[in-house]
């Protein structure tokens, strides 16, 4: 079975925003430890505070994966898989097609851009990816309405692959 690894392209606004995440969580842990704040609240914050942020990394993308028969989106807990019948198209974002997205359930930046999103132009997608800039950006269409929008490191090859995969389904 052939498989070709692709990291995830990240851009620096990724490492900014995920840093400045974690520090204001460590200033507002720190925070609790010198305030005389009985440590029962201390521990309720904490806990309140801590969990979204350790749910979160459990859905981080890690890389992505082709196979003969499928597109693999590595998480650090499991993984999507998108089969290759199910493919209609791959290709970079269209024009403007991303632009207004919003975030309905997801991270837009601490340790990527994943999760739920829509646009008005794309509609309803599917988001795993560490950048947002649409010349990074693939979208993946499939014949049960889903659209998913990952950044492959190395782009035109992972493009080239899929296009491949594409072209030997027919």
């Amino acid at each position: 079975m052939v498989m070709n690894f692709f990291k995830i392209n990240i851009d620096s606004s990724v490492y900014v925003i995920s840093i400045f995440v974690i520090l204001l969580f460590l200033a507002i842990f720190g925070y609790l430890i010198y305030t005389k704040i009985p440590i029962n609240n201390q521990i309720l914050t904490f806990i309140i505070l801590i969990c979204p942020l350790i749910i979160t990394i459990f859905f981080v993308p890690t890389s992505y994966l082709l196979t003969e028969d499928k597109i693999v989106i590595n998480k650090v807990c499991g993984s999507i898989k998108i089969k290759k019948a199910d493919i209609i198209d791959i290709d970079t974002p269209k024009g403007d097609e991303l632009k207004g997205s919003i975030r309905v359930f997801a991270s837009g930046g601490f340790l990527g851009y994943f999760g739920k999103y829509k646009s008005p132009k794309l509609g309803k997608y599917n988001m795993y990816a560490g950048s947002m800039k649409a010349n990074n950006l693939l979208v993946i269409k499939t014949k049960d309405g889903k659209q998913y929008v990952i950044s492959p490191k190395n782009k035109e090859v992972f493009l080239f692959f899929t296009q491949q995969m594409l072209i030997s389904k027919k």
